[in-house]
């Protein structure tokens, strides 16, 4: 269990956030959400120790492992794909090795009843509990599986890490979390740089082998599939909702109706209690009541509604010639880099009106399709 406790966060005297508090339980599968600079990524980096709140605390158990995937990399290596994704079992590899010096060591030293070999032993004994209590991993295996199933090929796995898009390099970073099999993992637009199979692939991960989750995301399908308990933060408080994410919008519609109620009959009450004061101030036998409401106007809190982001894309598009009744025909399209074709002898026609998708895995060559009347291939 993992326990948010009285968060806020301050920037130059704006307050993102105040008085955060609420638990992260087992298997909970959180979605985080929030219009854009409510604080969400903030919240996130917190929880995951990545930078340090005005005030507050973030308490879980000592041996808890939180696992974080930003929205951007920093970093860049020259590993294989598979020694970088094999990292995730790093501390284990690490407790190995340290067992094996310390059991030489031992071997070596001849000084049994001093002070330094008795904290040999026990340092020993207490990595052996740790080391021998986990299930057995054929590590090796689960770096593979966990390759594949976010669309990488076997091919892929002995070339360099700085080979691969930025995108492909999240996904790295991805399974590297996921093999670690944390306690609780935070994920910040995880579907961002891979495709459906994988998406797919990573929903049945989290629904079905993760433990906590905590995600940010704008893909609503993903979310309502994989959480079923939604944070929002909203006007620097929180709502916790035990809700998918198209149930915490009707949720959040009945709360909002009930706010602007409240509001509106807040502001009668006030706007009746100015009127009074202003009709009575100055008069004797009215003094004393006309001083009580002027001090319960003032102790007042008014009832705030909560926003809601309703930012939305807007496209203008001039008048244009009416196309022909086939606006696109493609014959034999091929598109390869030396060797490596990536399609060949592709045919297509688009009639007038007709909503296309190009879809596949990433890689298959959908944007050269989309792109390839600005090549030499005629269409």
């Amino acid at each position: 269990m993992i326990n948010i406790d009285g968060l806020a966060v301050e920037f130059s005297g704006k307050i993102l956030f105040s008085d955060i508090s609420f638990v992260i339980n087992p298997n909970d599968k959180i979605a985080l959400m929030g219009k854009n600079g409510a604080g969400k990524s903030t919240m996130m980096k917190i929880i995951a120790g990545k930078t340090k709140p005005t005030r507050g605390n973030v308490v879980c158990p000592k041996d808890a492992i939180i696992a974080y995937l930003p929205q951007h990399l920093l970093t860049e290596d020259k590993c294989t794909v598979f020694d970088e994704a094999a990292k995730a079992f790093e501390h284990i590899f690490d407790m190995r090795n340290e067992m094996e010096r310390l059991n030489k060591e031992m071997e070596t030293r001849t000084d049994y009843e001093s002070k330094e070999y008795m904290k040999l032993i026990e340092r020993s004994s207490e990595l052996g509990e740790i080391y021998y209590a986990m299930e057995e991993v054929n590590f090796d295996a689960e770096v593979e599986k966990t390759l594949l199933g976010l669309g990488f090929k076997r091919e892929d796995f002995t070339r360099a890490t700085s080979e691969f898009s930025g995108g492909w390099r999240m996904r790295i970073e991805l399974a590297k979390i996921l093999l670690k099999k944390p306690d609780l993992i935070l994920l910040d637009e995880p579907t961002n740089h891979i495709d459906i199979e994988s998406v797919i692939w990573l929903e049945d991960f989290l629904i079905n082998k993760a433990k906590a989750v905590m995600v940010i995301s704008h893909d609503k399908a993903f979310i309502d599939n994989i959480t079923t308990r939604t944070i929002e933060i909203t006007m620097g408080k929180i709502y916790d909702y035990k809700a998918n994410y198209s149930h915490y919008l009707t949720l959040r519609e009945d709360r909002r109706i009930h706010q602007i109620k409240a509001f509106k009959e807040q502001q009668k009450f006030i706007a009746d209690s100015e009127r009074f004061i202003e009709r009575f101030k100055g008069t004797y036998s009215k003094t004393n009541q006309v001083n009580s409401v002027e001090r319960m106007l003032e102790k007042l809190e008014i009832i705030e509604v909560d926003e809601i982001d309703n930012s939305a894309l807007k496209l203008h598009f001039p008048a244009s010639v009416r196309s022909g009744d086939y606006p696109l025909i493609v014959n034999s399209l091929s598109k390869n880099y030396g060797d490596h074709v990536v399609f060949k002898d592709a045919n297509l026609t688009i009639k007038r009106g007709e909503k296309v998708s190009f879809v596949g895995r990433n890689g298959e060559g959908e944007i050269y399709i989309d792109q390839s009347h600005h090549g030499r291939d005629r269409i």
